[in-house]
């Protein structure tokens, strides 16, 4: 044997260790496109409000035992940002997201999450800030649909901002 074999499509690939053709398995890429709520190797993790991660980092920096906060540029850039972002209290963070999460599969959890720390009060400022929300933006009860939810958030955060 020369070291290469003959594969079904008649292409000729390097021989395994044990005489059989090896396999080769070609990487695929994961596409990633927001616009098109393709998150490739994030499809699966959450998508957090500045509220949400202010509140993580919160409950671990609380935690007995938790080791001090790092003391770096990175973690104090971070921290400060959170802090500064972090536009809402608990509460209505979690008012927001039933509101937003009460017709499964209608907003992806990215997009709730955007809509929760952009508020956008139009569905035009919506569709701009947040593109895959173009699909909404055609005149039917889909649309009316996304437009009460925003009004409805606009209330809820100008409601915040009075307590």
């Amino acid at each position: 044997m020369n070291g290469t074999a003959r594969t079904a499509n008649g292409v000729g690939g390097p021989m395994h260790q044990y005489g059989g053709p090896s396999k080769r398995t070609k990487a695929v890429a994961v596409e990633e496109d927001a616009t098109k709520l393709q998150f490739g190797d994030f499809a699966d993790g959450e998508a957090l409000t500045p509220m949400d991660v202010k509140t993580v980092l919160e409950a671990v920096r609380s935690a007995p035992g938790a080791p001090p906060a790092p003391d770096n540029k990175v973690y104090k850039a971070a921290s400060e940002y959170i802090n500064q972002f972090s536009n809402a209290s608990t509460e209505m963070v979690e008012s927001m997201r039933t509101a937003l999460s009460a017709r499964p599969g209608f907003l992806n959890k990215f997009e709730i999450a955007q809509i929760m720390y952009l508020r956008p009060s139009t569905l035009i400022e919506a569709v701009t800030l947040i593109p895959s929300l173009e699909r909404y933006h055609n005149g039917d009860e889909d649309q009316r649909i996304l437009e009460q939810l925003l009004e409805d958030i606009k209330l809820m955060a100008r409601y915040n901002s009075r307590a």
